[in-house]
């Protein structure tokens, strides 16, 4: 706990001495929009890297960082999940069905997606600050798909690729349960994942279900939108002004 709490502290200073330094820099440098976004992205993410690391127990001893939390075994912690990209830790307790899990190091992931927000807004803004022919709205929906595309696969496709076989099965009874009016009725078999397309299915004694349908779909809307916009990019291109006429 007292840990937790330094940590926070540090992280509270260091993201207040890092705005005095970004206003000095920017009233000095004035530099461009999107220059200014991508400064901030790196610092934030950075930030929130460093934050998340610096428990060692994400990747180290997540069961030690999830049992600092227990008092007196009121609520025995029943396992730990690990994600290393984005880093998460989550600590699940027996009563982690009703109020959901802990996530001791959320502050960290949350500024490492900010960065990731405003790298990604910085980048919009270059596109269509480019002295270019082509239609702005392309520009940016060659940025704006697959930065789509790779949240969707980071918060919906790759923690359960990465999931044991047990898990996997516990995943795969969870969402019979909350659609039971609408999914198999029978008992688990096994379970099915491949990349390429993506899919992650559940195969039951009487049917098979998805458990990233959604996100698939989404995914083929965002590869939709990127091949639009590059097929923009160099299909429509906006006239050459005509030359005016010479002066006498």
């Amino acid at each position: 706990m007292f840990a937790t709490l330094f940590l926070s502290l540090v992280l509270g200073i260091w993201l207040i001495v890092g705005a005095f330094a970004y206003q000095a820099w920017k009233r000095r440098r004035r530099p461009a929009r999107h220059r200014r976004w991508w400064v901030l992205a790196v610092s934030t993410g950075t930030v929130g890297y460093v934050h998340t690391l610096a428990y060692g127990m994400a990747l180290t001893r997540p069961a030690e960082v999830c049992g600092q939390q227990t008092l007196d075994d009121d609520y025995p912690l029943t396992h730990v999940r690990v994600d290393v990209f984005p880093p998460r830790l989550a600590c699940y307790w027996t009563n982690s069905a009703t109020y959901g899990p802990s996530h001791p190091t959320a502050p960290g992931t949350w500024l490492l997606w900010c960065g990731a927000a405003l790298l990604v807004a910085g980048t919009v803004a270059w596109a269509l600050a480019l002295s270019s022919r082509t239609p702005r709205w392309a520009r940016a929906g060659t940025v704006l798909a697959p930065a789509a595309a790779a949240t969707i696969w980071a918060m919906g496709v790759a923690p359960l690729m990465r999931l044991s076989a047990v898990d996997l099965d516990n995943e795969c009874f969870r969402w019979q349960v909350a659609h039971l009016h609408s999914a198999p009725a029978g008992e688990i078999v096994h379970t099915e994942r491949g990349f390429l397309p993506p899919a992650v299915d559940c195969v039951f004694t009487d049917g098979t279900a998805s458990l990233i349908s959604v996100e698939t779909l989404g995914l083929s809307w965002c590869l939709t939108v990127f091949l639009i916009c590059c097929a923009a990019l160099r299909l429509l291109k906006a006239p050459m002004p005509l030359p005016g006429p010479k002066p006498r």
